[in-house]
């Protein structure tokens, strides 16, 4: 007969290899910057935007990954992030800044300013904490930007920056503003995909 951690196991294993079955690389675009008045002026009104927040699900590309749902509240510069797996198969809440994160497990609680380090260790795979604030709008994080794509309309759809490649592969309506809906991040060694399912609480600076 089998027990019921075997089976809570099983479980966990189905439906991580579930989520992941469905992640796959994004073809690689042409860079450059179709609409430059168009960029310019969408990436003005996501920079004023001083609070959102977004909840959707996020799955790893391995052959035994993860998936889970993943919920990001930004206030100013302050996040709260959160990862859940089904029946509490991993994951994490992350608080703070891009200078300071607090961590915290089922089992523990840490402080560190290097939090995808971090991260990576605990889970076993890497999560770009500190760029998502900016990639999940559509923006580049700060500092240097390797490979940048934009269309006609100035939809950022494709990002290589810190190490990774993000590949924005649909984009919704949300209060009149175009917001990425579906995401697959890159960084070589681990394969990411976002999927956005509701935006809320966009309130823009004066």
């Amino acid at each position: 007969m089998n027990r019921p951690g075997d089976l809570l196991l099983a479980a966990v294993v189905l439906l991580a290899v579930s989520g992941c079955a469905f992640v796959t690389r994004a073809p690689v675009q042409q860079a450059g910057i179709d609409n430059t008045q168009a960029w310019q002026a969408r990436q003005t009104t996501l920079r004023s935007l001083i609070e959102w927040s977004m909840q959707g699900r996020a799955a790893t590309g391995r052959l035994v990954g993860w998936s889970g749902n993943l919920n990001w509240q930004q206030k100013g510069e302050t996040f709260d992030g959160r990862l859940s797996a089904p029946l509490g198969a991993g994951g994490f809440r992350a608080t703070g800044t891009l200078e300071r994160v607090e961590i915290r497990t089922d089992d523990d609680r840490f402080v560190t300013e290097e939090p995808e380090a971090l991260v990576e260790e605990l889970l076993g795979w890497a999560f770009p904490l500190k760029g998502l604030r900016f990639w999940a709008l559509g923006l580049p994080g700060p500092g240097n930007i390797d490979k940048i794509s934009v269309d006609e309309q100035g939809l950022l759809r494709e990002l290589e920056q810190r190490g990774w490649r993000l590949s924005y592969t649909e984009y919704r309506s949300y209060e009149n503003q175009m917001l990425p809906r579906k995401i697959v991040l890159d960084d070589g060694d681990n394969l990411i995909k976002v999927v956005i399912d509701r935006w809320f609480n966009l309130e823009r600076q004066d």
